[in-house]
């Protein structure tokens, strides 16, 4: 009966000094990216606050925004467009969006970058030259 306190006291010192002695292996400093990833939202939120002008939007997204709003959505032949933006990364207000291409698809090669996104009961658009990290207001 002794024999099996001691040991249990034994595996108790054991596993309490060897979790206390682990700390010193842990690396508790912060990581180099970390300031970056906290400064990420408050970043995101100065430049939601700046104001940003329509005319920072090219004049053939203004254009082609124009044509979807007179047909209703339909995206223009040649264009690919149409589909549900879900705006996981919550960069735009609440809301059911769709998405079209600025620049007509060419056969054989990859989409690009810029797109429109139109939410669909009050038809405000933004354009993205980024694929949807940044927004501009077009209207």
């Amino acid at each position: 009966m002794r024999m099996t306190r001691w040991c249990s006291r034994a595996v108790l010192l054991l596993g309490v000094v060897s979790c206390w002695g682990a700390g010193g292996l842990i690396d508790t400093r912060a990581h180099p990216d970390a300031s970056l990833r906290a400064a990420a939202p408050e970043q995101a939120a100065a430049e939601a606050e700046q104001p940003v002008l329509r005319s920072d939007a090219p004049q053939k997204a203004r254009d082609l925004l124009q044509a979807l709003l007179k047909r209703d959505g339909a995206p223009l032949p040649g264009y690919a467009g149409g589909r549900e933006f879900r705006n996981r990364e919550r960069r735009l207000p609440r809301g059911r969006y769709r998405e079209y291409d600025v620049n007509p698809t060419v056969r054989g090669r990859p989409r690009d970058a810029e797109r429109i996104v139109i939410e669909q009961r009050t038809r405000k658009a933004y354009y993205t030259p980024d694929h949807y990290r940044t927004f501009v207001p077009l209207n």
